[in-house]
């Protein structure tokens, strides 16, 4: 199960290029970003939150992450790995595959988040588990 509000129609315009009335066309084009190769649905049905995630859990069967977008909303992710205490089959970095070597990027001791951390959660309505591509904490925000 997961959650996403309040960034739902800029981050469709940002990813799939289409324009609501009113809004002005050369910051929403600067915004747009790629999906990795991995997000398997059509532009229409793609949502993305892109920012500092605040919080992350990450339990047995699942991992529920809060992004502070670069839109200036709060989202919720969550990701279902049942009888998987690992979710990285649902992780990138920079959009490349997630190793084991990758943890100590985003985990410190005890499962903690390292502070600053960026992400870009990619959604599907009605699809599989989000993909969640990882950052780095000193990468600026798109279009800065």
């Amino acid at each position: 199960m997961r959650t996403m509000a309040g960034a739902l129609g800029l981050a469709l315009v940002a990813v799939g290029g289409v324009q609501p009335p009113g809004l002005a066309a050369p910051a929403v084009q600067q915004a747009r970003i790629r999906p990795p190769a991995t997000v398997t649905c059509g532009p229409d049905q793609l949502s993305a939150a892109t920012g500092v995630v605040t919080s992350y859990v990450r339990g047995a069967d699942r991992t529920v992450l809060r992004i502070d977008t670069d839109w200036n909303t709060r989202e919720e992710v969550t990701i279902e790995h049942r009888g998987a205490a690992d979710p990285s089959a649902w992780y990138l970095v920079r959009g490349e595959k997630f190793t084991a070597a990758d943890w100590a990027r985003i985990e410190g001791a005890g499962r903690q988040l390292q502070p600053g951390t960026r992400a870009t959660a990619w959604l599907c309505d009605g699809g599989p588990n989000p993909i969640v591509d990882w950052l780095a904490a000193e990468e600026p925000r798109p279009g800065r």
